[in-house]
């Protein structure tokens, strides 16, 4: 059975919506972002802390031993698909859907202050997403806007997931 891969903006319900649809499908989860501290026993932020590009060079090597698995939820980082061999990875065995959710709607929910890219201000999210959008998009199998109730969006997926069997 395809792992169901997550992908979006930070704050857009990733690990949310990987826990409930774990939940209602009956299926594992793994967040790539525990993962990858758990493995290499540092937080993301001092990862970060050394260089972005030493936390990336993990998160590839992650994802290429998380896509091994069969039938998982797989919640990645929001910057996972600055690396295009991290997505050739989660596409082997994976069907990715990209969570896309209103900014104005993350910045009610999101602590800014507790992401290393959002150091600098809420701002800094808009221009992620601009820079980041088309690279979701050209990633995603599934393209799904995350701007209804939690329940409607789950069912939204699994609806998605049926149909495109």
């Amino acid at each position: 059975m395809k792992n169901i891969v997550l992908i979006g903006i930070m704050g857009c319900g990733k690990t949310t919506v990987s826990l409930l649809l774990a939940e209602k499908l009956a299926r594992p989860v793994i967040d790539i972002d525990e993962y990858l501290e758990k493995k290499y026993q540092m937080s993301i932020p001092e990862m970060f802390a050394m260089s972005e590009a030493y936390f990336r060079e993990r998160e590839t090597i992650c994802c290429q031993e998380v896509s091994k698995l069969d039938g998982y939820i797989i919640s990645t980082g929001g910057g996972v698909i600055k690396n295009p061999e991290n997505m050739k990875a989660l596409k082997e065995n994976g069907i990715v859907i990209y969570i896309d959710r209103p900014i104005s709607m993350i910045l009610e929910d999101v602590e800014t202050s507790s992401r290393p890219l959002l150091k600098d201000g809420a701002e800094k999210l808009f221009d992620l997403y601009k820079e980041r959008h088309q690279l979701y998009l050209d990633s995603c199998d599934y393209h799904i806007m995350n701007d209804v109730t939690i329940d409607e969006f789950i069912n939204n997926i699994i609806n998605c997931i049926k149909e495109n069997k």
